[in-house]
């Protein structure tokens, strides 16, 4: 079964461990044609393997090949805010290329068009169980998953991003289902961990008051400037009065969005048809709206799913193959509050699950959020 993250199946450092951390999901074949290139025709072993033979001898540098790695999109992200006093040197992340390394922190890695900010990588190494052979010959063996997460440390703030794998553990020689591994239980940590190195000061920005409140209230089908914003509703989960809310909207067509919206119409209906106002379409609206804004904002939301497009602007359309597209994609990620910090599942922490293609991974959502945060 194929794994999210980079597997040592007990391959030897130097040239063959650099090729198989290559070949990995740990780059996309872009990355890896953005460090190589020329090589757009090749598959993605042929490239690993022409960067492992240029890194060899000396035709590549360990940071050509560590900076676009940092810099790629992940499916997690969590924030903080605050400043940084040191730039400090940590673990060598070259070893990182050749060699599993050793738990803990490892970088700086940096750019020299961006001064102000910094890369560092956390290993940390997982146990993974497989079954080798079969019938009675068959035997449990061990390999390890070296999770990486990637730390952006800018002037004003500090942006975690990962990917999530499921795994194996076992019990009395038997393996166990796999599960998905509880990277929620770690961040909080290594977040600690990062800001004794850097003696910094970092808290967690009010993400729910800045979703559910200022960019809702910005955003939420207004027209700025002109240009008009669509906001979709995609998932909900949220509990007060001893009540859980878990909705979906199943489908994203800008003229059939159900789920969320479709039962507050269906309350919004009963409630006015008992009071006699079911043929007034302005009350109909009108507790339309404060129905799914309750459901939303008012009703202990833990977790909510949205997308924010807006209108492409006269100077944006510039193509016949543009004017077919009619939105410039700006936003969409699953947003976890953190609103239970003693809990032992992802409402624990605060962080965003974030989508790739149109939406650009966590990179796109961190430069939306920052913006949005004023910095």
């Amino acid at each position: 079964m194929s794994i999210n993250a980079f597997v040592d199946n007990g391959y030897a450092p130097g040239r063959e461990f650099c090729e198989k951390f290559l070949s990995s999901s740990e780059f996309t074949v872009e990355t890896l044609q953005l460090i190589s290139s020329g090589t757009s025709r090749l598959k993605k072993n042929e490239v690993a393997g022409h960067i492992a033979n240029a890194l060899e001898k000396g035709k590549l540098t360990p940071e050509d090949i560590l900076l676009p790695y940092v810099k790629q999109s992940k499916t997690w992200l969590s924030l903080k805010l605050g400043s940084s006093t040191i730039t400090q040197n940590l673990n060598s992340a070259k070893l990182l290329l050749t060699e599993f390394g050793k738990d803990g922190w490892y970088g700086p890695i940096e750019e020299a068009s961006q001064p102000k900010k910094k890369w560092y990588i956390r290993i940390y190494r997982i146990v993974d169980n497989v079954r080798r052979g079969t019938g009675t010959a068959s035997k449990l063996d061990e390999r390890y998953i070296r999770w990486s997460v990637i730390a952006e440390v800018g002037k004003d703030y500090v942006a975690l991003s990962w990917d999530g794998f499921t795994y194996s553990s076992t019990t009395d020689e038997h393996i166990e289902q796999r599960t998905q591994f509880p990277f929620w239980n770690h961040i909080h940590r290594f977040f600690d961990e990062l800001a004794i190195h850097c003696q910094a000061h970092w808290t967690h920005p009010n993400l729910h008051n800045l979703v559910l409140h200022d960019m809702w209230d910005k955003y939420l089908n207004k027209s700025i400037n002109g240009v008009l914003y669509k906001w979709k509703h995609l998932k909900i989960r949220a509990e007060a009065s001893g009540l859980a809310i878990n909705a979906q909207s199943s489908g994203i067509q800008e003229i059939d969005v159900r789920g969320l919206q479709a039962l507050s119409q269906q309350l919004a209906y009963s409630v006015l048809n008992i009071l006699g106002l079911s043929g007034d379409p302005e009350k109909m609206n009108n507790a339309e709206d404060a129905i799914l804004l309750t459901l939303i904002k008012e009703w202990g939301t833990k977790s909510y799913e949205f997308e924010l497009d807006r209108e492409l602007m006269a100077n944006e359309v510039e193509t016949d193959r543009l004017k077919k597209v009619k939105l410039k994609h700006l936003f969409k990620a699953y947003c976890y509050f953190g609103l239970k910090p003693n809990s032992t599942t992802q409402d624990s922490l605060q962080h965003l699950k974030c989508y790739s293609g149109y939406y650009g991974g966590s990179t796109s959502v961190l430069e939306f959020l920052l913006k949005e945060l004023g910095f």
